[in-house]
């Protein structure tokens, strides 16, 4: 599935096409669907300042790309990353190492990289293979290389709301994704599903952060729809396919969708797209149904192609911000 730059109006063609014929009025407004708000596009026109970034600096930033085992999800996801990076005049190292790797010697891998001066930041991929320790994994990282901003000392600052703290790809992006379509947290009620280290929690923290006003929903939230529709802005980062609908939705929202899962249900961390070295892209959806949800939305994101692209982005915004520290 692609989102191409003729997406709303061909949704608004499919979706809001009258169910009764009706005599022609060319005096009456046609009804207009949401504002779709398209990743790939914000990422393209957000590139070239990022590229000029790149050529100021001193030299050519390295980014260590650690794999542990062989899962397919996870090299796709990799080759997404290598293939950003060349593109964007970016060196990478994978570094791969076997199933069986030890934590003392996956721990020595990562040393070698923080010692090494040509590497400016580090990512682990996750998951992790059963028998590691990621928390201890993860701490091993130098945080001046953190470009994930999963060390204590990287989640300490984003928590704080540090004006030089790093934060989580998927929040960075979602923010940016937001100021590309004109659209302010600040005073804004905001509902985001999810409370994980990765993804929620950080979402949360960027919206306080912007002085929004933030409830966190989850799986024990007794009224999920009135917190949703009490809300100008709902962020969805379940990981449970169709899980917001029309029904949670009140008209002139703004619907953020960060869930990305296969039909089948299975959920991944990642989007995959044509550069993860997949034939064509994989067919995903999302946490919110988005036919309902748009016919309410004022504006909303696709899945594939909202906050996906702008993660990998954003990772390699925070890769230029530890440059510069």
């Amino acid at each position: 599935m692609h989102i191409s730059k003729n997406l709303a109006s061909c949704y608004r063609d499919s979706v809001f096409k009258p169910t009764t014929k009706r005599a022609a009025n060319p005096q009456s407004p046609r009804k207009a669907g949401p504002t779709i708000l398209d990743g790939r596009a914000c990422r393209e026109a957000l590139m070239p300042r990022l590229s000029e970034r790149v050529k100021a600096l001193p030299t050519v930033p390295t980014l260590a790309i650690i794999q542990v085992g062989d899962r397919p999800d996870s090299t796709s996801f990799i080759n997404a990353k290598k293939a950003f990076a060349r593109k964007l005049g970016v060196n990478e190292k994978h570094i791969k190492a076997s199933e069986d790797v030890s934590q003392s010697e996956l721990i020595d891998i990562i040393g070698e990289c923080n010692r090494d001066a040509a590497i400016k930041g580090i990512i682990v991929q996750l998951p992790l293979p059963v028998g590691l320790d990621k928390d201890a994994v993860i701490e091993a990282i130098d945080p001046r290389k953190d470009v994930d901003a999963l060390t204590a000392v990287s989640v300490k600052g984003w928590l704080e709301g540090r004006e030089d703290a790093i934060l989580p790809a998927t929040a960075r992006g979602i923010r940016t994704l937001l100021g590309h379509y004109k659209i302010d947290l600040f005073g804004k009620r905001i509902a985001v599903i999810g409370r994980s280290m990765l993804v929620g929690k950080p979402i949360a923290a960027m919206c306080l952060n912007e002085n929004a006003t933030v409830s966190v929903c989850h799986s024990k939230t007794p009224d999920l729809a009135a917190e949703l529709k009490a809300a100008d802005i709902i962020i969805v980062a379940a990981g449970r396919p169709g899980l917001v609908g029309g029904k949670h939705v009140r008209k002139g929202q703004v619907v953020i969708d960060v869930g990305i899962n296969r039909p089948t249900g299975e959920k991944l961390d990642e989007e995959i797209e044509e550069s993860g070295g997949q034939k064509e892209a994989p067919a995903l959806v999302g946490d919110v149904d988005f036919i309902s949800a748009a016919k309410k939305a004022s504006a909303i994101t696709p899945v594939p192609g909202g906050v996906g692209p702008m993660t990998v982005f954003s990772l390699f915004e925070n890769l230029i911000d530890l440059c510069q520290k």
